[in-house]
């Protein structure tokens, strides 16, 4: 049996509880956003970063600095998530179109 939690699950039992959620300040592309996990995917930012898609064959680049762990800065690639300070972590999502 295994004693690992997800992310949502975590923050479910947190609201539950009755505890106050966290919240992370985070710069995407120099506009800092507030977000409530401290675990932020190449989706979740690349979200942030553009709502709406500029085109339907668009790639994005996400690099990130400021990150907590062991890696504090590098490129984030699709699929893969890092963790952030309370304040200070910041990403650059860069898109190109597919050739």
């Amino acid at each position: 049996m295994s004693n690992t939690i997800s992310a949502d699950q975590a923050d479910s039992r947190a609201a539950s509880a009755g505890k106050p959620q966290r919240s992370y300040e985070i710069a995407v592309n120099g506009e800092l956003s507030e977000v409530q996990n401290e675990r932020m995917t190449f989706d979740q930012v690349v979200a942030i970063a553009y709502p709406v898609p500029p085109g339907p064959d668009t790639v994005y680049t996400v690099t990130f600095r400021g990150a907590k762990g062991r890696h504090h800065e590098g490129e984030l690639a699709a699929g893969e998530s890092v963790i952030v300070k309370k304040k200070g972590t910041a990403f650059d999502v860069t898109p190109t179109g597919k050739s």
